[in-house]
């Protein structure tokens, strides 16, 4: 690049001026003059009397035709050279020195102009021109030329001029390197994205000419060439191409490799796919010829015509778009057993989707007594229950005593003959289970752990620890911590995908509450393995608001909402709105040890005693007895299991809770005092109730359903 040259009369006497480049901006300005020579021996001094027309006296140097002296340079050409990983160091700069005979220094004025955008010029006040290039980033590859002419005067005017005077330098300033004309490389792919719109191109610049290669390491991201030369810049177009899989929504930032002779540039890609997508199903569980209504959550519904709504490749019965991230839809009876892809009709028929609807027959199973496993502890206790329906199994994490590792027990139904179950400490080694669920889409247990103990680069770390379990067992994370007072006390799965968790201390005090995507980071976007990392849900300004004295919270069966109360004292309860993703407090204040909502949400049980409605009016209460407790999955009713070791079946139609019957089931689930927790199957016929004596696989009497 040039540029024509800025004619700047810039006049030095004993001081000298910098001077700005032609072009180049920095520095000072043009026309700017410093204090004259002294009156002494100064050729521009009036004469001391008399005309001042009158000429001066005879031999004086200013008097046109006399000689003023000579003027040399030290250097009429200077060279700069910016090697290929230079681009942001800056040069060093080259000093013109100025020699003058004939004339006392204080008696010549100079003049510089720089022509060529490449250099800057500042006269110095030792009399010597200082050229500097300007940093190499701001030059394409390439030759550049410039001059810098310096004029030596006789006086301010610069009428007459030195002999010798102008001096003229030619510069030259080599730019290495390969460019290319367009980074980073940005893209955005909509639903129904044109070619055009997954294409992008660039051209390739270099000096001294080269040839060179260019490759990723993305399949998706084709290159129309994979080298080429400096000297014939075609233009590359690289193009997003989903022919063996679309990506999923999120923001790629995949790079090219420019490889030449002695040097390689990296070529940043930013890829913004934004489409129409499924992303979960609540709940995922159905059962065989049943109807159930569930939430498909998702991005960007209201871009596209979803003509309907699919399990299977079997319209639903029913379906209304909610929002852009959700549809509320009923699932057909005709469903076999096993996973059935959730899609989209219409417009959207191609979208992405990461949701499965299960199917499964209603359990088979008899009530029956499963004790904990041979290596339990006397005095273990159970902590949380969950129930695999389609691999039916039971999973107990199992606390012991102090100074003995907790474990989670896995009980494996086997349906050949008449049924059984093989039981077996499955997953070991955890210092202090606190928390267990099953994740959204029921393929993976999260388990919260106090006191993990961890290896680390500077050696063995302890605090708190996540595990991600995946019951397939392919893929298994831990998320560590370093915060030994605290753990996640409680866990709940919502629909967004998140799981919502409250965290506690040893010692007891208010702590915060986090969201775990337990689904979609399992793997990055490049599809590699990884720990998804905890997220503090921020509710306000204050630092503790939102936060919690040992809290609790539970979901509803559909993940729609998470309730969460603090079990230490009355206080603030709040809501997370999987719909928005948010948390708010709600107006109730309340004291809870135990937190469950039925299917929707519409029904929430406190403490396994109190039933509230969704605005939290009372309907009635369970027995002061009751020590456990669990909606069913699909019918307005609530079971109960009492500190003498009955079970009670409760009606909750309508605006109270109305006894149905009780029952004694077919062994004790072990000593009430101490921990007891419940479970129910998916079609709702069994209760599976763990304690210190360990499972009860309890079948619900026809007349207490």
């Amino acid at each position: 690049m040039r540029c024509h040259a800025r004619w700047s009369s810039v006049v030095v006497g004993i001081l000298y001026v910098s001077l700005l480049s032609a072009c180049g901006g920095g520095g000072g300005g043009s026309g700017g003059e410093v204090t004259p020579p002294p009156s002494s021996g100064n050729p521009n001094t009036p004469p001391p009397s008399g005309n001042p027309d009158t000429p001066p006296p005879s031999g004086d140097p200013n008097t046109p035709g006399e000689s003023a002296g000579s003027f040399t340079v030290s250097s009429e050409s200077l060279s700069f050279v910016s090697m290929e990983d230079d681009e942001w160091r800056p040069l060093p700069s080259q000093t013109i020195t100025m020699n003058v005979t004939g004339r006392e220094r204080n008696e010549v004025y100079y003049r510089t102009v720089v022509d060529g955008s490449a250099i800057e010029a500042y006269l110095t006040v030792d009399g010597s021109v200082e050229v500097r290039p300007i940093l190499p980033y701001q030059l394409d590859p390439g030759l550049y030329s410039a001059t810098v002419t310096i004029r030596a005067c006789a006086q301010v005017a610069c009428t007459q001029e030195l002999e010798g005077s102008p001096k003229i330098v030619n510069v030259t300033y080599e730019r290495r390197g390969l460019k290319v004309s367009v980074s980073p490389l940005e893209f955005t792919v909509r639903n129904g994205a044109s070619t055009i719109e997954r294409t992008r191109s660039f051209t390739v610049t270099g000096y001294p000419e080269q040839t060179w290669f260019l490759d990723t390491a993305q399949s998706w991201l084709t290159l129309s060439r994979a080298s080429g030369s400096t000297a014939d810049p075609m233009p590359v177009e690289v193009v997003v191409d989903e022919s063996g899989g679309l990506l999923k929504n999120g923001v790629y930032r995949p790079t090219l490799r420019l490889v030449g002779p002695t040097q390689t540039k990296y070529i940043t890609v930013n890829v913004n796919i934004d489409r129409t997508e499924v992303h979960t199903v609540a709940p995922y569980l159905g059962v065989l010829f049943g109807q159930r209504e569930v939430i498909v959550r998702g991005a960007n519904f209201n871009a596209a015509d979803v003509t309907g709504v699919q399990f299977g490749g079997v319209d639903a019965t029913s379906f209304n778009i909610v929002s852009a991230s959700e549809i509320r839809a009923t699932t057909p009876g005709s469903l076999g057993t096993g996973s059935h892809a959730i899609t989209l009709t219409g417009n959207a028929a191609s979208a992405l989707s990461d949701a499965n609807f299960k199917v499964v027959a209603p359990a088979p199973y008899v009530s029956t007594h499963l004790p904990l496993p041979s290596g339990a502890a006397t005095n273990a206790q159970p902590s949380a229950i969950a129930y695999d329906a389609v691999g039916q199994r039971i999973f107990v994490a199992v606390d012991q005593p102090e100074g003995t590792r907790d474990f989670v027990a896995r009980y494996t139904y086997q349906p050949i003959g008449v049924g059984s179950w093989a039981r077996a400490n499955a997953y070991t080694s955890y210092n202090s289970l606190k928390a267990m669920t099953l994740a959204l889409d029921g393929e993976t247990l999260l388990l919260s752990e106090a006191g993990a103990t961890w290896s680390g680069t500077d050696g063995t770390h302890s605090g708190m620890a996540l595990s991600n379990l995946k019951l397939g067992g392919d893929r298994y994370s831990t998320l560590h911590r370093g915060w030994t007072d605290n753990f996640i006390s409680s866990i709940a799965a919502a629909n967004d995908g998140r799981a919502v968790m409250v965290s506690a201390a040893v010692s007891g005090g208010r702590r915060p509450v986090y969201r775990y995507s337990s689904l979609s980071p399992v793997t990055d976007s490049q599809g590699y393995w990884g720990s998804p990392s905890l997220e503090q849900v921020v509710l306000g300004t204050g630092s503790e608001d939102g936060w919690f004295d040992n809290g609790v919270a539970g979901a509803a069966g559909d993940g729609s909402r998470v309730l969460i109360a603090s079990s230490a004292a009355a206080a603030e309860m709040y809501e997370y709105d999987s719909a928005t993703s948010t948390l708010r407090r709600i107006d109730q204040v309340m004291q809870a040890g135990a937190i469950q909502l039925d299917r929707t949400g519409g029904r929430i049980l406190l403490n396994n005693t109190h039933v509230y409605d969704r605005d939290f009016q009372l309907l009635g209460q369970l027995p002061a007895t009751t020590i456990a407790a669990v909606f069913s999955p699909n019918l307005p009713r609530i079971y109960a299991y009492d500190s003498t070791g009955q079970l009670s079946s409760y009606d909750l139609t309508g605006t109270s809770v109305t006894p149905i019957r009780s029952w004694s089931p077919t062994a004790s689930a072990g000593d009430p005092q101490r921990r007891v927790v419940m479970t129910i199957t998916a079609e709702g016929w069994t209760l599976l109730i763990a304690g210190t004596n360990g499972v009860l696989v309890e079948y619900i009497p026809d007349n207490a359903r």
